[in-house]
């Protein structure tokens, strides 16, 4: 099944749409830049809070500089920065161990929430069974399409897929 990237827009109504030009300017990658300017970020989405440009901040961990975007909240409700990696477009969050990666750019992030929307919709998740295969159905399709993000046991999709493939 094909993914329509734009098929996110129909789960928020707040976006963001960022001038392609200054975003260049702050040091995005030219696919983060065309997507954010183009498709645009939702305002709050699931727990996250993007910034409106002004509020980008550069910051440096381990010698990598990064663009504060944003922020997560879980469940715990503490704040985690959301960062994007200058030079590769690499979205991360701050962690208890340092920086941990969410997915290879932007649109990729916003792609595994628009799979994990649009497959849900194919299983009862109210029935164990169907949650597992979820579960995954999911894992094989973000593996193949962001190995890297998926590396990680402790990771922010590993964790949340796990959830459904043990369900009970």
């Amino acid at each position: 099944m094909e993914y329509n990237i734009e098929g996110i827009r129909k789960y928020y109504d707040d976006f963001r749409i960022y001038p392609y030009d200054k975003l260049i300017e702050q040091g995005f990658v030219e696919s983060d830049a065309l997507f954010m300017s183009e498709i645009g970020i939702p305002h709050n989405f699931l727990g996250f809070t993007f910034f409106a440009l002004e509020e980008f901040k550069s910051c440096i961990f381990s010698d990598e500089k990064y663009i504060q975007i944003g922020i997560f909240r879980p469940h715990d409700y503490t704040d985690n920065k959301i960062y994007v990696r200058f030079g590769s477009g690499k979205v991360v969050k701050e962690s208890e161990n340092g920086i941990a990666l969410l997915n290879r750019d932007l649109k990729t992030f916003f792609l595994f929430h628009l799979i994990f929307f649009q497959e849900a919709k194919k299983y009862n998740l109210k029935n164990v069974e169907d949650c597992n295969t979820y579960g995954t159905e999911v894992r094989k399709k973000f593996e193949k399409i962001d190995p890297e993000a998926m590396e990680n046991s402790e990771g922010y999709w590993s964790t949340k897929v796990e959830e459904y493939e043990e369900m009970w």
